[in-house]
């Protein structure tokens, strides 16, 4: 027997389910540039490939490494880039599409450039000790850091790369544009965090002075060129228009 209020109970699930149809899809069009979040399904697989298969053929060091010391501590600053990777990134990508786009290119770019100097110059660098002590900081170093990524690949160095790429992207946004407190949390971050390659022999100092001087180019060409220029018309058009109809449903 059919209960008297089933049939009401089903046009509450179809108002409801056209309802989340209708948000997801208003969603889609505010936040589409989300997508570009792919770009790392295209890149990680390639720097696991070089990371495989790309035997060095040179060893990247120098003598101020040697009177680097091996700071274990500093284990924590290095994963602490993770997070703040992620923090950042999902920040700008829900505050402003164009600061957004411009800090992603730049970190896809400096990672993409970097894998590219890796696949012609095969290399590594031979500073990591045997690392025997128990202690904490240690074991991160030995279980985390040493047994899931290689010597190999280091010039220049990715982290350092994305790192400033972040500090980069954060400091010419329009969200954190007024928030001297977060510019700075994120300088001393930006300073622990490419220190720490150093320290804990993840890298050579000429790794992060690699990255330092690549940078450097890579953010007048990704934030100083108009890019929305190169941009047919059209295509521009097409899209403000559907933006804009996104808007018109948000405003009913």
């Amino acid at each position: 027997m059919r209960l008297p209020f089933s049939g009401i109970e089903s046009m509450d699930m179809k108002k409801a389910r056209a309802g989340l149809k209708e948000y997801a899809g208003v969603m889609v069009k505010k936040y589409w540039h989300a997508v570009l979040f792919l770009g790392y399904l295209v890149l990680m697989p390639q720097f696991w490939l070089l990371e495989k298969y790309v035997v060095p053929q040179y060893w990247i060091s120098c003598p101020l490494d040697q009177a680097i010391p091996f700071l274990p501590v500093f284990v924590i600053p290095y994963v602490l880039w993770f997070p703040m990777i992620a923090l950042v990134l999902l920040a700008l990508c829900f505050s402003d599409r164009g600061d957004f786009a411009r800090t992603i290119l730049l970190l896809y770019a400096g990672m993409a450039l970097a894998m590219l100097i890796c696949l012609l110059f095969p290399h590594g660098q031979p500073l990591r000790p045997i690392v025997t002590e128990n202690d904490v900081f240690s074991r991160l170093v030995r279980y985390i850091i040493y047994a899931n990524d290689t010597n190999t690949n280091t010039f220049p160095s990715i982290h350092v790369l994305n790192q400033l790429a972040i500090h980069i992207g954060l400091c010419k946004s329009k969200l954190f544009r007024d928030r001297k407190g977060w510019k700075r949390f994120s300088l001393i971050m930006t300073i622990l965090i490419c220190a720490s390659t150093c320290f804990i022999k993840q890298h050579s100092i000429l790794d992060v002075i690699g990255a330092l001087v690549l940078e450097i180019p890579l953010y007048l060409l990704v934030f100083r060129v108009d890019w929305a220029r190169v941009v047919p018309q059209e295509w521009r058009d097409r899209v403000r228009s559907w933006e804009s109809r996104n808007r018109l449903q948000e405003d009913y």
